[in-house]
C-alpha cells in the first residue's frame, strides 16, 4: 500500500507531505532501473515488477552464507540514512544485526573446519577476518594461538601475541588474559629447550640489550635465587622513560620456567586517583589461577576478593563509586587476604608479581604494597618493580621505607655510555659510516635514552636523517602530555621556544603569575620528567629533558603562534638590554628568536652587532670603549673566533635574504650600511684591500644618498685607516680634510678628537713633526673634560701618546720617546684591547731595541708577541718577530731566529704594507752583515744590499730615522 510505504519512510511528516515524498522517491527510480521496475494494479498499491530480474546480494548471502562471504563487503546499508524515519532505522538495524551474525557464524565454522585439516593458510585467513571484524574476541585469539602453538608456527603465533597485547594495553589498558599468557609462556619455555637441546638456539637480537649486560647478570643472579628458595627480595628497576626497564623485565620472564606464574599489572598516570586500581589486575590474576587450578586457600572464600575490590565486580549493572568504595575498603582486611591469598597460591607454585611504572600509584595502592613487602616471610613470590625518578612524596615515602629495612633491590638505568651508542649504530647497519660525529650526534639527539636511540637510528636507516620524529615517539610523547592542565601545557610551550632555557622570570610574566605560583606547576612539570633546572646559572631556568620531547612539543605549536610567542620573548630579552659590552649574552638570544619569528630586519640588526662587538676588540687599533670591552668567554664567541671565515660568509647570505624578501625600505637601507662598514672595516684590517675598499666607498655612496652623515663619517674614517696601512699620505690628507669638516658641521666633539690624532699621524707620515704634535696634544685635551669621557676614549689617548712617542723616536729621543710608550700602555693597562697593546709595546721594544737595551727590548716584544692569537689581523707582526729574530741571533739560537723570520715574511704575504716589509729586509741585511757565514745567512737569497735596498726604498723617512742610518750604513 503506497500509504503504509510513505508512513514507514515519512513516519513524522504530514500525509500529503509523506505521499509527495514516495512520488519523488518513485520518480527517481524509475529514472535509474528503467520505467517498469514498479508495477500498480491499483492506484493505492505499489510493488516491484516480477518480471524485471533483479540480482540483491543480501538475497544471494542469505541462501548459504558460508559460499558467499566475499559478498559480506561491511555493515549493511552503511552509510545509508534516512533522516527523522524511526521505523526504517529500527527495520535496518535489526537486519544489519541479523547479518553479522550470520556472517559471523559462516567465518567461524570455516575457521573451524581449517584447524581441523590443518590447513594453515586458511586457518590464517579466516582467523584474520574475525579479528578484524571483532578484534576484542578473546576467543578467537585463543583458538588461533592454540591451532599455531599445536602446529609448531611459532613465528605467527608470537606475532599474533605481541599484537594481541598491545591492543590490550593501549586500547583497554589490560593485560591478555592469563589462560593466553600461560599457553604462550608454556610453548615458548618447551620450545626453547627443545633447540637447547639440539643446540640450536639462535642469539638474542642483535642489540637487544646491548649497553645493560650487566644490569641482565644482576637481575638473572636474582632470578637464580629466587629460583632455587634462597632470596626473594623485591627488585625496583628505576630509570627515565625509554631507558629500557621493560626490556630488562621482559628478558627476565622470558627465562623463567613454565611452573613459575607471572601475575603482572601497569600503572598509568590517568589513574593515579583511583584507589587501588593497580591491584585489580593482581587480584584478577590471582582469582583465575586460583579456579583454573583450583588451589585451596584455607579459612576464606575467594569471593572475599571481591568484596574487597568492588569495582572488580563485574556480577552486578554497575560500577561503584570512589566514595562507596571508600566505604568499603579496610586497609588491614585487604591487607591480611591479599597475603593469606598470596601465601597459599605460593605454596602451590611460584609467583613472580611485576608492577610496571609505580610512580604512578595511588597512595593507598603503594601503602599496600610497602606493607606486603615488609611483613613477607615466603620465599614463593617475588616482587618486580620499575619506576622512573620522581619526587613525589607518597613514592618517596614507599622507597624510603622498604629500602630502610633492606627489603629493596635497587637497580639504577643510567643512560648508555658514547661506547654503548657507537655499538647501537653499528649493529643497525646504516647506510652512512658510523664516525665520531654520527655518534655525538645521536648521542645528542638520544641523550643516552634507550627508546630514543633505536627510533633515530631507525629514522637515519629509513629515511636517511636524524630530524624527523618517528611515529613511536609521537605517540610516546602524546600520551605522556594528556594529563597536563592548560597551564602546565602553555609553560612548556613557551619553555620549548628557547634554544638554552627558559628564565623562570620570564616565565612568569609570560603566565601573569608570580615566582610562587610559577613554581608550583614547574615542580609539576619537573616531578614528571619534562623540565629539569639549569645547573649553574645565575637565575634559575629550565629547559626540556630531552631534545626529541622538546621537538614534539615545539611542532605542537601553530606556525602562526611559534612567530607571535618568538617576537614576544624577543621582547622579554629586549627589555634586558643595558647598553653594555655584557649585552653581547642578549644579542645571540634575540637574533635566534628574531629570526624564527620571521623578522629578518631585526634579526638582522642583532647578527650585525655580534658581528660588531667581536670586529670592534678584534680589530680596531684603539676602539671607544663604549663599543667594546672584556671578550666573552663563551661558546658561541668562541665559535665565531675559530669560524670567522663561516661567520662572515653567512652574514653575506642573510644579507641577500633580507634585501631579497623585505625590499628596499628605510630600515633595510639602514642595515646594509652597517653590514658594509663591518665587512669594509674588516677586509681592510685584515689585507684584504680590494673587498674592505670596494664596500666602504659603497657604503659612503649609499649614506650620501640618504643624507646618512653618520655613515659617511665611518666610511671616510675607515678610508684613513686602510690609507694609514698602505701608507697614502696624499689619500689618507683629503679624507682626513672631508671628515673634519663633516665632523664639524654636525657638532661631533668626540669624533674631532679621533680626527685630530689621524691628522696628527698625517702630519708625522710627510715630517711635519711640530704641526702633528700639536694636533696631538688638541687632541688629548678633547678627551679630558670629564672622567667618563677620558675613561671612554682612553685607548685614543693612549693612541696620541703612541704618536707623540712615535715623533720623539724619529727626533732620536729615545727615552722620551720610551715614556710616551709606557704612558699609552698605563691608558691601556685596564683594558684587554690586544691589537692596541700590541702596537705600544712593540714601539717600546723597538726603542729600547734602539737605546741598546736588549734585555728589556726583549721583554716588550715577548709581550706583544703572546697577544698575536688574540685578535685576528697582522698589523705589527712582521716588526715583533723581525726584532725577536735578531735578539735570538744575539743568544745564537739560529733555527728560533729563522722561524721568526720566515712566520714574518709568510705574514707579509697576507698584507700590503710596505713600512712592515721594510723592517723585515732590514732585519735580514743586518743578519748577513753580522753572521756572514750562518746557515740563516744562506737560508734568505739576494746579497745584504739587495735588502738593504729593498728596506730603504719602503722605510718611513721620518719615523724610521735609526733603522735607515742603520741601512745606510752597509753602503
Amino acid at each position: 500500500m503506497r500509504d503504509e510505504l510513505s508512513g514507514v519512510l515519512w513516519a513524522d511528516k504530514p500525509d500529503a507531505i509523506a505521499r509527495k515524498n514516495l512520488r519523488n522517491a518513485i520518480y527517481e527510480t524509475k529514472k535509474i532501473l528503467g520505467p517498469d521496475v514498479f508495477i500498480s494494479p491499483r492506484k493505492a498499491i505499489i510493488k516491484v515488477n516480477p518480471e524485471i530480474r533483479v540480482q540483491v546480494d543480501v538475497k544471494e548471502f542469505e541462501v548459504d552464507p558460508g559460499r558467499n562471504l566475499e559478498l559480506y563487503q561491511g555493515a549493511f546499508l552503511q552509510g545509508f540514512f534516512i533522516k527523522d524515519a524511526a521505523e526504517y532505522e529500527n527495520w535496518y538495524l535489526t537486519e544489519r544485526d541479523r547479518l553479522e551474525g550470520l556472517y559471523m557464524d559462516a567465518l567461524l565454522q570455516k575457521l573451524k573446519e581449517a584447524v581441523a585439516v590443518r590447513n594453515q593458510a586458511k586457518v590464517t585467513r579466516y582467523g584474520r577476518m574475525l579479528i578484524a571484524h571483532d578484534p576484542y574476541d578473546e576467543s578467537i585469539y585463543t583458538l588461533l594461538l592454540r591451532t599455531y602453538c599445536e602446529q609448531g608456527n611459532m613465528k605467527q603465533a608470537t606475532e599474533l601475541y605481541e599484537e594481541m597485547k598491545k591492543l590490550f594495553r593501549e586500547e583497554l589498558q589490560s593485560n591478555v588474559p592469563p589462560e593466553i599468557e600461560e599457553l604462550m609462556k608454556r610453548t615458548l619455555h618447551e620450545e626453547k629447550q627443545e633447540k637447547k637441546e639440539q643446540g640450536i638456539l639462535k642469539p638474542r637480537p642483535k642489540g637487544s640489550l646491548t649497553g645493560r649486560e650487566r644490569e641482565l647478570q644482576l637481575v638473572n643472579r636474582m632470578l637464580e635465587e629466587f629460583l632455587q628458595g634462597r632470596n626473594s627480595d623485591t627488585l625496583l628497576i628505576r630509570g627515565e622513560a625509554g631507558c629500557g626497564k621493560t626490556i630488562l623485565k621482559d628478558a627476565l620472564v622470558e627465562e623463567l620456567p613454565p611452573e613459575v606464574t607471572v601475575i603482572q599489572t601497569n600503572c598509568f598516570k590517568p589513574e593515579q586517583n583511583i584507589l587501588l586500581r593497580p591491584w585489580t589486575g593482581i587480584v584478577e590474576g590471582l582469582g583465575n589461577l586460583i579456579r583454573r587450578e583450583k588451589i585451596p586457600v584455607p579459612n576464606m572464600d575467594p569471593s572475599r576478593l571481591y568484596e574487597l575490590f568492588p569495582q572488580m565486580d563485574m556480577s552486578g549493572d554497575r560500577e561503584a563509586g570512589l566514595a562507596e568504595i571508600k566505604d568499603l575498603l579496610k586497609f588491614d582486611a585487604i591487607f591480611h587476604t591479599l597475603y593469606t591469598v598470596m601465601e597459599n597460591v605460593g605454596e602451590s607454585r611460584q609467583l613472580l608479581f611485576i608492577f610496571e611504572d609505580i610512580q604512578w600509584m595511588d597512595p593507598l595502592s603503594l601503602s599496600l604494597l610497602s606493607s606486603l613487602i615488609l611483613h613477607k616471610k615466603s620465599s614463593r613470590f617475588m616482587f618486580l618493580l620499575t619506576a622512573q625518578p620522581s619526587q613525589d612524596k607518597n613514592y618517596q615515602k614507599f622507597e624510603t621505607s622498604v629500602s630502610m629495612y633492606h627489603k629493596l633491590r635497587l637497580l639504577e638505568l643510567a643512560p648508555l655510555d658514547r661506547e654503548t651508542v657507537r655499538l647501537f649504530a653499528l649493529d643497525m647497519e646504516l647506510p652512512v659510516p658510523v664516525d665520531d660525529h654520527l655518534v655525538d650526534r645521536l648521542l645528542e639527539e638520544s641523550e643516552g635514552n634507550l627508546f630514543l636511540l633505536r627510533e633515530c637510528l631507525k629514522a637515519l636507516k629509513t629515511t636517511g636523517s636524524l630530524e624527523n620524529l618517528t611515529e613511536n615517539m609521537r605517540n610516546i610523547f602524546k600520551s605522556n602530555c594528556f594529563a597536563l592542565t592548560d597551564d602546565q601545557r602553555k609553560i612548556l610551550d613557551f619553555i620549548s621556544l628557547f634554544y638554552d632555557g627558559a628564565p623562570l622570570a620570564m616565565i612568569s610574566e609570560y603566565m601573569h603569575m608570580n615566582s610562587l605560583q610559577a613554581l608550583e606547576n614547574l615542580e609539576v612539570l619537573r616531578n614528571n620528567n619534562f623540565i629539569r633546572p639549569v645547573p649553574q646559572q645565575p637565575e634559575v631556568i629550565y629547559e626540556i629533558v630531552q631534545q626529541k620531547l622538546k621537538e614534539y612539543i615545539h611542532q605542537q605549536i601553530s606556525l602562526e603562534k611559534q612567530k607571535i610567542l618568538h617576537s614576544y620573548i624577543a621582547g622579554l630579552w629586549e627589555k634586558r638590554l643595558t647598553h653594555s659590552p655584557q649585552d653581547i649574552r642578549l644579542y645571540h638570544h634575540l637574533e635566534y628568536h628574531y629570526q624564527e619569528a620571521g623578522e629578518l630586519v631585526n634579526m638582522g640588526r642583532y647578527k650585525l652587532k655580534i658581528l660588531m662587538y667581536y670586529l670592534n676588540f678584534s680589530n680596531e687599533l684603539f676602539p671607544v670603549l663604549s663599543s667594546a670591552d672584556i671578550m666573552p668567554d663563551d661558546d658561541k664567541s668562541r665559535y665565531i673566533e675559530s669560524n670567522l671565515g663561516k661567520f662572515l660568509a653567512e652574514v653575506d647570505e642573510m644579507m641577500h635574504t633580507i634585501k631579497r624578501t623585505c625590499g628596499e625600505t628605510p630600515e633595510v637601507r639602514d642595515l646594509e650600511m652597517n653590514y658594509l662598514h663591518l665587512m669594509g672595516r674588516h677586509y681592510i684590517r685584515v689585507g684584504e684591500y680590494e673587498k674592505g675598499v670596494r664596500n666602504i666607498l659603497s657604503l659612503i655612496e649609499q649614506a650620501a644618498e640618504v643624507h646618512n652623515r653618520d655613515y659617511m663619517l665611518m666610511g671616510y674614517k675607515q678610508m684613513i685607516y686602510y690609507d694609514i696601512q698602505i701608507g697614502n699620505t696624499e689619500e689618507m690628507k683629503n679624507y682626513l680634510e672631508v671628515a673634519l669638516n663633516l665632523a664639524d658641521e654636525c657638532n661631533y666633539h668626540k669624533e674631532m678628537g679621533i680626527l685630530l690624532r689621524l691628522k696628527g699621524l698625517n702630519m708625522i707620515m710627510q715630517g711635519n713633526f711640530p704641526e702633528a704634535e700639536r694636533l696631538l696634544k688638541e687632541s688629548i685635551s678633547t678627551f679630558m673634560v670629564t672622567q667618563n669621557v677620558q675613561r671612554r676614549y682612553a685607548l685614543n689617548i693612549a693612541g696620541a701618546y703612541n704618536y707623540l712617542g712615535e715623533i720623539r723616536r724619529g727626533e732620536g729621543k729615545f727615552q722620551e720617546a720610551l715614556d710616551c710608550y709606557d704612558k699609552a700602555l698605563d691608558y691601556a693597562r685596564d683594558q684587554e684591547a690586544y691589537s692596541s697593546w700590541v702596537v705600544f709595546s712593540c714601539n717600546a721594544g723597538v726603542t729600547c731595541y734602539n737605546m741598546g737595551q736588549f734585555d728589556r727590548a726583549k721583554k716588550y716584544f715577548l709581550q706583544a708577541y703572546e697577544l698575536f692569537p688574540r685578535y685576528v689581523f697582522y698589523w705589527r707582526h712582521p716588526i715583533v718577530e723581525s726584532y725577536l729574530a735578531l735578539l735570538s741571533m744575539r743568544e745564537g739560537k739560529e733555527k728560533e731566529a729563522v722561524r721568526f723570520l720566515d712566520d714574518a715574511l709568510h705574514k707579509l704575504g697576507n698584507m700590503n704594507n710596505p713600512r712592515e716589509a721594510g723592517y723585515v729586509y732590514m732585519a735580514i741585511a743586518l743578519l748577513k752583515k753580522d753572521h756572514p757565514d750562518s746557515g740563516i745567512a744562506r737560508h734568505y737569497e739576494g746579497s745584504l744590499g739587495s735588502y738593504a735596498t729593498r728596506a730603504l726604498q719602503v722605510l718611513d723617512p721620518y719615523r724610521d730615522t735609526w733603522e735607515r742610518k742603520q741601512m745606510e750604513a752597509l753602503f
